[in-house]
């Protein structure tokens, strides 16, 4: 008998073509429908550009059905080198919140897939976290799993602790948050989500929020040696250092 062999990376078109389907498919009977719209000086996630330092604007919308929240979130990148010239990303995510006393849960899976990129670059992670409210301070802390993909060289973990806190009778929030990435090395396209290997990012923001505008400055920065050498061309340490972002976002 012939074994039937699935590749990871049609699975994720796969899983990402139907994610994107039941978002239309349940926006009728959802029980919640958000949209909001987004531009920002520079696309980051984890403390590296993802829009090879450009601007950048994005889209997203959030569906609640029966205790589930399915997304969408679209984002130019720009032909970013990190991401073998990819022109847009979309991140098609599928989560629910549980309700644990003074703790609420979350878990997703999240698929990541990339439009004009030169090769395959989609990929797909899972997330596990946990936050907890007092008063106007919530804390919270996030685990994200990659398993092994080709798409990011072997697998990625990334650790991160926030803390977000709203200033009594005015409309700004504080935040902070502290990230740590790791995970194994197969292939040069590791780089992508590790420029030089392990590394710890950090952010400090401040967010003004009436609705429906929010503006938000963060100063991020990471560890990353943008001095250094390497032979990956997806590790882009031009964009891998510290920055101030800029972003202001319309809501419906």
């Amino acid at each position: 008998m012939t074994a039937i062999r699935f590749k990871p990376d049609i699975c994720l078109k796969i899983a990402a073509t139907l994610a994107g389907a039941l978002v239309l498919a349940s926006a009728a009977q959802a029980q919640s429908v958000e949209f909001g719209v987004e531009a920002t000086n520079d696309e980051v996630r984890r403390g590296l550009s993802w829009s090879d330092g450009e601007i950048s604007a994005s889209s997203e919308v959030a569906v609640g059905l029966a205790g589930l929240e399915v997304s969408a979130r679209v984002a130019m990148l720009r032909r970013s080198d990190r991401h073998a010239n990819a022109e847009a990303v979309a991140d098609l995510a599928l989560g629910k919140d549980w309700d644990a006393g003074a703790f609420t849960i979350r878990t997703e899976g999240i698929a990541h897939v990339f439009a004009g990129a030169d090769a395959g670059m989609d990929y797909g992670e899972l997330g596990l976290g946990a936050r907890y409210t007092i008063g106007p301070l919530q804390l919270g802390t996030n685990a994200f799993y990659a398993p092994s993909q080709d798409a990011i060289g072997g697998d990625n973990l990334y650790l991160r602790a926030t803390a977000l806190a709203g200033i009594p009778a005015f409309p700004v929030s504080v935040m902070a948050s502290v990230g740590h990435t790791t995970g194994d090395t197969k292939n040069a396209r590791s780089a992508r989500l590790r420029p030089l290997g392990d590394y710890t990012d950090w952010k400090l923001g401040v967010e003004y929020n009436q609705w429906p505008i929010t503006v938000g400055v963060d100063y991020i920065g990471t560890d990353v040696d943008t001095s250094g050498i390497t032979v990956s061309p997806f590790a882009d340490l031009r964009h891998a250092g510290d920055k101030v972002v800029g972003r202001i976002r319309l809501s419906f």
